[in-house]
């Protein structure tokens, strides 16, 4: 009976509300606030609009103009007009899922448009060897993690729902910047009898979030933190149980042009079929959420390797599943990443490969396939394969002193991703500079 009563009463300081009076004037500007004691929360940004390029325009910038929505949001930043920093997302297997190729990508990014932080990551300790960039992650308790590799659920980008009833367990969120950051957010599974869940920012005062509710939704808690905070903890108060499925921090300083937010979610051994697990609502929230101008999509090396009669209509999935995600963000560039080089033995070889490792014949029907979807849709697609070097230069890098490739030729090294990254951002940037100069804007930085 206490417990309930705890609950209804945490349930109804979700709801608060608080005003505010502007000095001056009688005008009264409402203060969502939430948990208990209340905190002021961040209400969902505007929907991104899509972007409309003249005929001309998108003719001369050719299949560049499909990254113009992300393209306008750098320029904004360049020109001093963005108010909001400029959201990568990355969705992948294994090669997203290691923060290496990604972590190359957010340096040269950040460095090149500014830094805004680490952004959004899979709630807690996600997988085994989990180690991202720019912040560290501890788990404290008894956490049961339930992903999205095997089965459909209630599950947002991030892939994974980490749940616990135990007192006291907690996760914790570490900037290791020294800026640190002056915005969190977190997101929850509410449902009936679900139990309370703690946020504390560093050593301030701790808040209560209620996550009870009459049926199963996902909720987004966003906020704004102190300057140079560096601490995100959430910690079970153990009324009953709660489920975690994202949490995040970034930099928003006001007056301060803001910079790039780079995102990578990506699990080991996936396909593009594992989008087809998360819940639609709970994308399309987290996409309204998080507002991304670029969704770099990069499936394949797992379709690749499988038997060829897996892949009769692999173009046709890989489409619907790709158009579901852009139709969560129709305001946002999809980038597609072509499977890298992936080499097997047996295979019979072909110009300028070894006798005993050639790519798979699916790796072609697979990166076809995605190539052709991707023109189609007015998709950006960029071929990993190529830029590596063509088929077998798995089998090249894996060889060469130092190796860039591990043996298994599926994985690169530290060394390998860097370089795929450096790639790829060069390619990108160039493209970028063709896209400024189609309207004399001046060229800013590399």
């Amino acid at each position: 009976m206490i417990a309930g009563t705890v609950r209804t009463a945490l349930a109804l300081a979700t709801v608060l509300a608080a005003t505010t009076c502007e000095f001056g004037g009688s005008d009264v500007t409402p203060i969502l606030t939430e948990g208990n004691p209340p905190l002021a929360i961040v209400a969902p940004p505007a929907p991104r609009p899509p972007l409309s390029l003249a005929s001309g325009v998108a003719h001369a910038l050719g299949r560049a103009a499909a990254l113009a929505p992300f393209f306008a949001a750098l320029e904004a930043i360049d020109s001093g007009t963005a108010s909001a920093p400029v959201v990568i997302i990355q969705l992948g297997d294994s090669h997203s899922a290691s923060d290496i190729l990604s972590g190359r990508l957010r340096d040269l990014f950040q460095h090149r448009f500014g830094a805004a932080g680490r952004g959004l990551l899979p709630a807690g300790v996600p997988y085994a060897y989990f180690h991202p960039d720019l912040v560290r992650v501890a788990e404290t308790g008894a956490w049961q993690r339930a992903s999205s590799f095997a089965a459909a659920g209630r599950f947002g980008i991030g892939g994974v729902i980490q749940q616990t009833a135990e007192a006291g367990a907690r996760m914790t969120l570490t900037e290791t910047e020294i800026a640190g950051f002056d915005r969190g957010f977190f997101e929850v599974l509410r449902q009936p009898g679900a139990g309370t869940l703690r946020l504390q920012i560093d050593d301030g005062e701790a808040h209560d979030f209620a996550t009870q509710a009459a049926g199963i939704a996902p909720h987004w808690v966003e906020f704004n933190a102190p300057p140079h905070s560096h601490r995100l903890t959430l910690t079970a108060v153990g009324d009953g149980s709660v489920s975690v499925l994202a949490w995040g921090t970034q930099r928003q300083v006001p007056g301060v042009v803001p910079g790039i937010v780079y995102e990578n979610l990506g699990i080991g051994g996936a396909t593009v079929g594992v989008t087809g697990h998360w819940d639609p609502a709970t994308v399309a929230g987290e996409f309204r959420r998080r507002d991304p101008a670029l969704i770099i999509v990069a499936y394949g090396s797992n379709e690749g390797v499988a038997p060829a009669a897996t892949l009769a209509h692999y173009a046709e999935h890989f489409s619907a599943r790709v158009a579901a995600l852009h139709a969560a963000a129709p305001g946002a560039a999809i980038l597609v990443i072509g499977p890298p080089d992936v080499d097997r033995r047996g295979q019979n070889p072909g110009p300028g490969c070894d006798a005993d490792w050639a790519p798979p014949p699916t790796l072609e029907i697979v990166r076809g396939a995605q190539r052709a979807v991707a023109e189609r849709e007015g998709w950006y697609f960029w071929d990993w394969q190529a830029a590596m070097g063509g088929p077998c230069a798995a089998d090249r890098w894996a060889r060469q002193t130092p190796p860039l490739e591990f043996p298994d030729h599926v994985h690169q090294k530290a060394e390998g991703y860097r370089l795929s990254a450096e790639m790829l951002f060069a390619d990108l940037i160039n493209e970028y500079r063709r896209y400024r100069a189609r309207s004399g804007a001046p060229q800013v930085g590399s």
